[in-house]
This record gives C-alpha cells, sequence and structure tokens, in this order.
C-alpha cells in the first residue's frame, strides 16, 4: 500500500477536529439504546490472513486502547455534560454550527451526521511513546490516533460503505479524491469502538493493547481512576519535549462534573533548574485581604505572600535566579539602596499577602462595536491592598518611595500617607497606607477614589456579597493563590443577547484556587474551583458576537466608501 505524501498526511487534524466536533455534538442529541452484543453490525468486508491476531471483541473503556507509554491523551467520556450548564442560546448555537460542520465533511449526509451525533459515546485522542522529543508538531501528529465509542454501530457501518477505502486485515484506509491515504482506521464492530490514526504503525499498536498484547493506558503514572468519567486531560511533558523540563514534569486537567457545575481540577508539575520553586519558599494563605476589597469587581485575585518557617524575600527572589539567569535578591537590593531601603526593611514590613480587585464604572455600560477597544479602557479601575506585618518597617518604606519619587517626579500629588501621579485621559496612579496595608491603585481618577474609600468597609466588602460567600465556602482550605469572577457583574456592563447569555451563566460562582506542593525542583501546583468552564464559553459568546459587529461595521463602511 502506498503512503501518502507529507502534504496528505498533514491533513490528519481535520480529522481529529472533527472528532472533537462529534463529540461536543452529542451533547444535544438524544441517547440511541446500546443492541445486544448478537446483534452488532459485521466487520468490514475483506478476509484476514491466517496468520493475523483476531480483531478484539470487547473493550471495557476507551483507555484499554491506549499504550502505556501514551506521552497525550485526550479523553471525552461523557461529552453531554459539557455544555449542560451553558445559556440555551450558546448551547444552541454551537450545536447548530457543529451540525453543518459535520453535514459538509465528504461522505456525511445531514441525517448521517445526526445519527452519528446522536450515537456518540464518548472518545479519546492519543499520542503513544513512538512520538520522539524534538519532534514538530506535526511530526507528533502524525504518531497520533482517535478513539470513539458508539452505542449503535449501524451509523458507523452506514458511513464506512459511503467513504472510500480498502479493506484488508479488518482495517480500512480512508482515501482523498487523489486515491492517497489521509488515514488508517479498524472498526471493532463487537465493542462498536472506531480508531483511526495518521499511521499505519500507531494503529497495529492500539490494536494490540485492545487485544491485552501490550499495557494500556491505566498502567501509567499520569492515568488517574478518579477522574476517569470526566472529561481530562494528561500530558507527559518531560518525554514530549525531550530537553525541556525534567523528568516527573507533567499536566492532568480535569472537568468534573457535578449536578449545578462543571468543576475545574488542574495539576502541573514543572520541574527544572529555570523553574521557580515558589512552593518552597511560600506558605499558603486564607486569603483575608481579599475579603476586604470593594464589591462591585469584576474579578479578584488573591496572592499569598507569606514566608515559609526560615525563609526571608531574599529566599522567595531567589527562587527566580535560573529564570532571571542572575541573582534577583541583589539586584533587588541595589534597586532598593538608591532609595534608601534595604530588603529587610521590606521583608519586616510586607504582611502574608495581596489581594487584587478590577472594577469597572457600572454607570459605563462595555461597548463591543467597532473601535469600542478604547472604550473598554476607561470608566475602570485596578486597585491593589498589600498586607503589612510591622507598622513602623511599613512607615519607613512608604516614606522612603515618597521622598525617593518627590525627588525624581514633576506630576507627583503627596500629602501625609498617600501620594498620586497624574496620567493621560484622566487617569491617575495613587498609594497610601492604611492601618495594616498599603493600598496601590490606577484608573479613572474619580472612580479610583470612590472604590478606594470603600477598602475594609464591611458591609459594602466583597465578603459580603452572598455570591462571594458562596465560592469562599466551596474552597477547600488555604491557598497560593485564590481567584473569583463575579460573572453577574460582567453581565451589568453588558447589553443584548450576549448579556443575556453571559448573565444565564451566573447560576453558581467562579472561584479557583492554587496550591504549590512544597517541592523544590520547580513547580507543583494542583488547581481546582468551580465555575472556569462557563466562563469560557462566555467569553467565546462575547468573542463571537464582538466579531459579528466587527464585520457588519466594516460590511458598512466599504458599502459606503471613501467620503
Amino acid at each position: 500500500m502506498r503512503r501518502a505524501p507529507l502534504s496528505m498526511r498533514r491533513a490528519f487534524p481535520r480529522l481529529l477536529a472533527v472528532a472533537g466536533l462529534v463529540a461536543l455534538a452529542s451533547c444535544g442529541g438524544p441517547p440511541a439504546p446500546a443492541p445486544p452484543r448478537s446483534a452488532a453490525a459485521p466487520a468490514l468486508a475483506g478476509t484476514a490472513p491466517p496468520s493475523a491476531p483476531a480483531m478484539p471483541r470487547s473493550v471495557e473503556s476507551l483507555v484499554d486502547v491506549i499504550p502505556g507509554d501514551a506521552v497525550l491523551v485526550v479523553s471525552v467520556p461523557q461529552a453531554g455534560a459539557l455544555l449542560a450548564g451553558a445559556a440555551p442560546l450558546i448551547r444552541e448555537t454551537f450545536l447548530e454550527e457543529v451540525t453543518a460542520a459535520l453535514a459538509r465533511q465528504p461522505g456525511l449526509s445531514p441525517d448521517l451526521a445526526r445519527d452519528l451525533m446522536a450515537s456518540f459515546d464518548g472518545a479519546a485522542a492519543f499520542v503513544g511513546g513512538e512520538a520522539a522529543p524534538r519532534e514538530s508538531l506535526g511530526a507528533i501528529v502524525e504518531n497520533g490516533c482517535i478513539a470513539a465509542r458508539f452505542r449503535d454501530g449501524a451509523p458507523v457501518e452506514r458511513l464506512l460503505k459511503e467513504l472510500p477505502r480498502e479493506a484488508g486485515e479488518g482495517r480500512f484506509a480512508l482515501r482523498d479524491d487523489e486515491d492517497s491515504v489521509v488515514a488508517h482506521g479498524a472498526w471493532l464492530a463487537e465493542a462498536r469502538v472506531a480508531l483511526v490514526c495518521a499511521r499505519p504503525e500507531p494503529l497495529s499498536r492500539a490494536l494490540r493493547v485492545a487485544g491485552q498484547r501490550e499495557p494500556s493506558f491505566k498502567t501509567s503514572a499520569l492515568f488517574q481512576p478518579g477522574r476517569a468519567k470526566d472529561p481530562w486531560l494528561a500530558i507527559d511533558l518531560h518525554r514530549l519535549q525531550g530537553s525541556g523540563p525534567e523528568p516527573g514534569s507533567r499536566l492532568f486537567i480535569a472537568l468534573p462534573m457535578s449536578q449545578d457545575a462543571t468543576g475545574l481540577h488542574v495539576e502541573l508539575a514543572l520541574f527544572g533548574p529555570e523553574v521557580p520553586a515558589l512552593g518552597a519558599v511560600l506558605s499558603a494563605t486564607d486569603h483575608a485581604a481579599m475579603a476586604k476589597l470593594p464589591q462591585g469587581a469584576l474579578a479578584t485575585f488573591g496572592l499569598s505572600l507569606q514566608r515559609s518557617p526560615g525563609k526571608t524575600v531574599s529566599d522567595v527572589l531567589g527562587a527566580f535566579d535560573g529564570l532571571a539567569g542572575e541573582p534577583t535578591a541583589a539586584a533587588a537590593a541595589a534597586a532598593l539602596a538608591e532609595v534608601g531601603l534595604e530588603l529587610g526593611d521590606v521583608d519586616r514590613a510586607l504582611g502574608g499577602e495581596a489581594a487584587v480587585g478590577i472594577y469597572r464604572d457600572p454607570k459605563h455600560k462595555l461597548s463591543l462595536a467597532a473601535g469600542g477597544r478604547a472604550e473598554a479602557l476607561r470608566h475602570g479601575a485596578v486597585l491593589i491592598a498589600l498586607a503589612t506585618a510591622d507598622e513602623a518597617a511599613q512607615k519607613k518604606v512608604f516614606g522612603a518611595v515618597a521622598a525617593h519619587m518627590k525627588r525624581t517626579t514633576k506630576k507627583l500629588r503627596s500629602k501625609p500617607g498617600s501620594l498620586a501621579h497624574d496620567l493621560d485621559d484622566g487617569n491617575e496612579l495613587r498609594a497610601e497606607t492604611r492601618p495594616g496595608f498599603v493600598l496601590i491603585g490606577a484608573g479613572d481618577r474619580g472612580y479610583l477614589a470612590q472604590v478606594a474609600a470603600r477598602f475594609g468597609k464591611d458591609k459594602e466588602s466583597l465578603a459580603s456579597t452572598p455570591s462571594f460567600a458562596e465560592a469562599r465556602a466551596r474552597a477547600k482550605g488555604a491557598s497560593h493563590l485564590q481567584l473569583y469572577i463575579d460573572r453577574q457583574a460582567f453581565a451589568g456592563l453588558l447589553d443584548g443577547p450576549v448579556a443575556a447569555s453571559f448573565g444565564a451563566l451566573a447560576a453558581s460562582p467562579t472561584l479557583v484556587s492554587v496550591a504549590l506542593a512544597p517541592s523544590d525542583r520547580g513547580l507543583d501546583l494542583t488547581l481546582s474551583g468551580h465555575g472556569g468552564v462557563e466562563i469560557l464559553g462566555a467569553s467565546a459568546a462575547l468573542a463571537v458576537y464582538g466579531v459579528k459587529r466587527y464585520i457588519t461595521s466594516a460590511k458598512a463602511a466599504a458599502a459606503n466608501g471613501p467620503q
């Protein structure tokens, strides 16, 4: 069998995209009953040689067709839940686009596309250990495969009869209009599993794994049985990138499903001399400063600055030496010396956390029309609250910085305990001391003053917001980073159908937390939370709406022509 030229084999990512569309499209399809084993459709025509191993007859899960040495695996076992919490407008629009995209594929009639969507019961895309490190992305993809399970094998049989193919040894080869092989596949009729690979060798391996003649991905350290029923992604970062991250570096992402929301779970281990080992020098915090921020923020996040026992600011800065290529603590000490301070002064003054709030004046709606970008940057403010630990050290550091700025900045406005520097377009940069905090803000002068004035007032704080309180209740223990997004605040700034779609996603709050393990090899973190997937869906709706507005505006401008 002649092999397809490289230009044709590069067409394999199209198959990956189509498989992803099928997976997500199944969110809208009604479940089809699984036929009994005896009613399974026959395999493709063609007689296998007597020496060829029998086609696997049963597969417990799609993980059982993935080689144990796979370096990248994407699994979507419960596609129907992915859009379950999406607003109706987003869900319906997305499914219509997917159906239309499938129907445009060669050999797929609209009826057949709908039947495939209804029958689809999960998929996995994977790249086995044959993918050599340091290869290009295209070369790695050529070692990839897609496995899909179906509740009913009949639509797949109809598809295979309509597509150009080759039968032999229980397999088939998909060909294009020029008779070049695009992909190699196998249909495990009794298991109702389809396998499609860019090259024949990975397909043979997948069949050996399915026949239990090679270890499956269940034996891999990347596999997490507890997440098997969720959509997930696993990557061996070391083996996939070769000379990059050190052994043990990995990425695992899962979307845990619950009745009221889609969660988010991420595990990242990134080891190497250039990766800051922050978990070894920073401890977790409860983010009390974040709760003191004024309510009404579009997004807030809290960052732990709590040094681990026996560690100082110098140690925290030293974690970045490999990334910076120089001793960062020495560079920071030199910069502080010009102001008349030492690292020890900062260490005594700095508390254990920082909180950041991003605000926009609710009286000014966000415009997604063409030219609305500049408007989006106005009427906003960013407020940073740095917790302090020692009052005397706080006064010393703030006083030294204020004196230095007075000597070097002409537009500085100052009074005891506060500084302000005028920026363009009515904006300003300001800093002020409060008991236990230093506040730093930037944005619209008048609105920034209003936001800063409300900091720490219990009845106007983020802690008094029911959605934030609910989100914090879901957080498990202390963490190094916490991010909260107020979808209702976003929705209040928008108008039209996008606002309705965005606001409809606010049934549960969005809050994610990041916790670092105390590793001295680099970063070893776990991210967990709720509502992240809804934000991605709403952001996609905003992007689509913005693009459509831009295209409409561009067409109108072209029709009017130069004046």
